[in-house]
């Protein structure tokens, strides 16, 4: 067995008047504490290397010589044992010469024991009190050592939970400092299945750890999302109910979503809570020449609102060929600058105008000419998106195996049916079966495009025979989607939808069939006449997309071929 007893603690006596030491030692003894005896200096300074000793008394004057020789040896070794030194004389040069070396008390003999003791109790407590100082010191080191550790592991594991899949692009540039050592501030991007490109600049509120969490819950909602094809305004509703309902009242995510729709040549932008979203382009329809349009916020953000009363505004564009869009938080906007007055919006929006791509390359190289990096009080984050890199980008994707010619043939069947028709996700399944067969991404795009419209309009218009003319005003929006969810518990297994696609290569050509469990159109020509309005924008665009389109009497059949 290991014994954990602790050390014995002495008071170290060195004196060759054995008479006097006797007495002081014995008189220690009485007061319950240890002592030892030394009559030179030699002796004394063995006995310290070898015990624990928390006070010494020592005569100045001693036949191997002065108490200041043991004073220097201390002081060599940085020892800070407390020293008394005794003498029959009190010469003002040897008690300065003490003092000068570090004596806490200089006592002049015959030494009066009580007036001693009383002197030696203020040292012990004051060196008990010392030790207890060092040791939280210690302790606490150990403890800001542990915690760093930890903060580190921590931040490590929440960038890469935030950050896992975010694509570096160099059509994104970006300027990111924290105020903490955990950001409130995300930048998020993503590609849906159709190839439409998102952009995410998210704010939480307050700083470090609380604010990094809600980012947490947002990042892994919008990836999850975007790669399986949700709608723009599906997501910003699902991110709403997700902080609302997992936040604290007092905690909401401000944030700005993009979406670069290439399918319609369309910019959508969301604003929720945030300063405005600056665009410079010559070439977006809705511009004038060289200038700057802003889109403020016209949203709530996200946690504010119950998700029954939350609504989705939505701005749209005609995507810009070229120029670039500014997005940021109001941590820089808000950060005092050197003169002692804040950044200012106006300053920013002066930078983009002069600067456009390349803002945060000067912000990096230059922030420190405005205000200290060290002292920064909200998170700041600034992103800039290149239009002509975007497009370019998105027109040479995959062009290779786009080249590629692929024989042989394969079908690719699904039937759902019941309630899972208005909650399963197949399409990113697809998608992914189509890009192992070594189809070009441009080319996948279009093929999931295509078959999630007649899909939607199997269940909606087939299975559901809901009118779509509802959509044509926002109070008719919110009533038909309010019917299709109330219409969830009601399937059963004899609703279905049913999608098939084959590919043939001899023909170099994919064809797609969707059939539902509707009656269809028979008996009504004029109907079947109005499909397109039925189904809106959507059902133009499959035709758009398509190399034949046919819709199969009585109505709920589609078929389709791709080239």
């Amino acid at each position: 067995m290991v014994s954990h007893t602790q050390p014995e603690h002495f008071i170290l006596v060195v004196d060759d008047d054995a008479i006097a030491s006797q007495r002081i030692s014995d008189f220690i003894h009485s007061k319950g504490y240890n002592v030892i005896v030394c009559s030179d200096l030699e002796e004394g300074l063995f006995e310290i290397t070898q015990n624990t000793v928390d006070l010494i008394l020592i005569n100045y004057w001693l036949k191997d010589g002065t108490a200041l020789a043991l004073l220097d040896k201390l002081n060599e070794e940085k020892q800070e044992t407390p020293v008394i030194v005794m003498s029959d004389t009190k010469e003002n040069q040897t008690v300065l010469a003490c003092f000068r070396m570090g004596v806490l008390d200089f006592v002049v003999k015959p030494i009066n024991v009580e007036i001693f003791w009383y002197k030696v109790e203020c040292l012990l407590s004051r060196v008990q009190l010392q030790h207890k100082v060092e040791q939280q010191r210690i302790e606490l080191e150990k403890m800001l050592y542990e915690k760093a550790r930890e903060e580190h592991m921590a931040r490590h594991l929440f960038e890469h939970l935030v950050n896992i899949d975010n694509a570096d692009f160099d059509f994104v540039q970006t300027y990111c400092q924290a105020s903490a050592n955990f950001s409130g501030d995300i930048i998020l991007n993503g590609m849906a299945p159709n190839g439409n490109f998102f952009l995410i600049l998210a704010d939480s509120t307050g700083h470090g750890l609380s604010a990094a969490m809600p980012i947490m819950r947002v990042a892994s909602t919008f990836r999850a999302m975007v790669s399986k094809g949700f709608s723009l305004i599906t997501l910003i509703y699902e991110l709403n109910a997700k902080v609302h309902r997992e936040n604290p009242e007092d905690r909401f995510v401000a944030c700005i979503i993009l979406e670069a729709d290439f399918n319609r040549n369309k910019l959508h932008i969301w604003n929720g809570g945030m300063p405005p979203l600056y665009i410079q382009s010559n070439e977006c329809d809705n511009l004038s020449h060289n200038a700057i349009e802003q889109f403020k916020s016209t949203n709530m953000a996200l946690g504010i609102l119950p998700p029954h009363t939350f609504i989705a505004d939505v701005f749209t564009v005609d995507l810009p060929l070229n120029g670039h869009a500014c997005l940021f938080s109001d941590g820089l906007i808000e950060q005092y600058t050197h003169e002692e007055r804040p950044f200012g919006i106006d300053k920013l929006k002066e930078l983009f105008i002069n600067l456009s791509g390349g803002l945060t390359h000067y912000l990096n190289e230059s922030m420190h000419e405005y205000c200290s990096t060290e002292n920064i009080a909200d998170d700041i984050t600034i992103c800039t998106l290149d239009f002509e890199k975007l497009s370019s980008w998105h027109q040479s994707r995959d062009v290779s195996r786009a080249q590629s010619i692929m024989d042989g043939e394969f079908h690719w069947d699904v039937s759902i049916a019941g309630p899972m028709l208005l909650s399963a996700d197949y399409l990113s399944s697809l998608n992914q079966f189509l890009s192992i067969f070594g189809f070009a991404t441009h080319f996948c795009q279009r093929v999931f495009t295509v078959v999630a419209e007649l899909f939607s309009n199997a269940i909606d218009h087939g299975v559901l025979k809901l009118d779509s003319r509802l959509k044509n005003d926002p109070e008719g929006f919110e009533l038909y989607h309010s019917i299709r969810e109330s219409f969830a518990d009601r399937l059963t297994l004899n609703d279905w939808v049913k999608v098939s696609i084959i590919w043939c290569s001899s023909q170099n050509e994919l064809h797609i069939s969707v059939s539902d469990s509707g009656k269809g159109f028979a008996g009504d020509e004029n109907i079947i006449a109005d499909i397109p309005q039925l189904s809106g924008r959507g059902l133009s665009l499959v035709k758009t997309l398509s190399k034949t389109y046919e819709l199969v009497p009585p109505g709920n059949i589609t078929k389709v071929i791709m080239e």
